[in-house]
């Protein structure tokens, strides 16, 4: 079983929950929740892959690993086509969902973003999980747990994730890629809590290019000029686009490989259709991500300058920025950083409702050089 959640970090509660579950029955929906890049996807297909297992989720085996892989025809990835997850997708789970499983044990369904129902097709699955088949489990992942109808979370199993401690995220990145200690430690401290952002920044030179990029940005906004505001706006657009063409390209590896063990035309057709799906969810989902690492290094760095102003330096997330920050920061600057946080609190909140996303970064560029100058 542990190889099974071996990838889960610093969750230890969710992963005890659900390993008592496959061991002694689980229920038929559950609701994975918590912060954005703490694991929940990843722990959604482990679990999924327990269910589906002939052996209780061995980790090992050959429907374990396509489990996990995201390619077995009885674990079905559902996420949102546009902005929402629609009836008519809802409506073709239901007439399949009382079908057995092809070969697993069970059929599972993943519903990533799951907050993104429309009123159409939350009612309509509301149906089907009131009263589900006795082979059919239901997951549902998602960050924003409030916007799911109620009637829907009271009949799902909760199980809650938190940003991974920064000990616990240290240490993987010193076990699982060999980072020395002060290196794995900053970046920990860099991610605040978010798994998926740590390990990016360590695998790839590009996740470091834009950090570094978008600290400068920061620093930089508020001397700017009009048109080197609109250019910061332009590279930051550039970024967050930049990092979807990189995934689409690993995608296609992971492509070619499950083509390997296709073994007819149907198996390689619908390896094709699951293939362009992932494509684009993950587009969709990069997007997402790349907007939240921008307002995560601005709301950082701003914090960054509130601590070293108030002589907190040692708590500052950016220490390889430690020498920067504190030949900018002031005391007299404190309200100013504050508004500045704010500023980019709420622009977080506003992209969560699929707003033109262009508009709320120079809105949120705009709000931080009237707070900062």
């Amino acid at each position: 079983m542990s190889s099974l959640f071996a990838d889960i970090v610093g969750q230890q509660m969710a992963v005890s929950l659900l390993t008592r579950a496959l061991e002694q029955g689980a229920a038929h929906a559950y609701l994975f929740s918590g912060p954005p890049g703490v694991g929940k996807t990843e722990a959604a297909l482990a679990f999924a892959a327990g269910l589906a297992c002939p052996d209780d989720g061995c980790g090992d085996c050959h429907t374990c690993r396509r489990v996990l892989e995201g390619l077995h025809p009885d674990v079905e990835i559902v996420s949102p086509e546009g902005n929402f997850i629609r009836k008519e997708d809802i409506t073709e789970i239901n007439l399949h969902a009382v079908y057995r499983p092809y070969e697993a044990r069970a059929k599972v369904y993943v519903f990533l973003e799951a907050d993104n129902f429309n009123i159409e097709a939350a009612n309509a699955f509301l149906k089907t999980l009131e009263e589900p088949p006795a082979h059919v489990h239901f997951i549902l992942v998602t960050d924003r747990p409030e916007r799911l109808l109620p009637t829907i979370v009271s009949r799902c199993q909760p199980v809650t994730f938190s940003r991974v401690p920064t000990p616990a995220l240290a240490a993987d990145l010193m076990s699982r890629h060999g980072l020395p200690s002060s290196d794995a430690w900053l970046l920990a401290r860099v991610a605040g809590g978010n798994l998926s952002y740590a390990r990016e920044l360590v695998k790839s030179e590009s996740a470091r290019r834009e950090r570094g990029l978008l600290l400068d940005l920061a620093r930089d906004l508020p001397r700017a000029s009009l048109m080197d505001t609109q250019v910061a706006l332009d590279e930051v657009m550039a970024t967050v686009e930049g990092r979807s063409g990189e995934r689409a390209q690993d995608l296609e590896q992971e492509y070619e490989r499950a083509l390997e063990w296709a073994g007819d035309a149907r198996t390689k057709s619908w390896l094709k259709k699951r293939h362009e799906d992932k494509v684009k969810r993950q587009q969709r989902r990069l997007h997402t991500l790349g907007l939240q690492t921008v307002t995560r290094v601005f709301a950082g760095w701003y914090r960054d300058l509130a601590l070293v102003a108030v002589g907190a330096g040692t708590a500052a997330l950016n220490q390889d920025r430690l020498e920067e920050l504190r030949a900018m920061a002031s005391q007299d600057g404190l309200r100013g950083y504050t508004q500045a946080i704010m500023a980019v609190r709420k622009a977080q909140e506003r992209l969560r409702y699929n707003v033109d996303a262009r508009c709320t970064i120079e809105d949120m560029f705009r709000a931080i050089k009237e707070a900062l100058t």
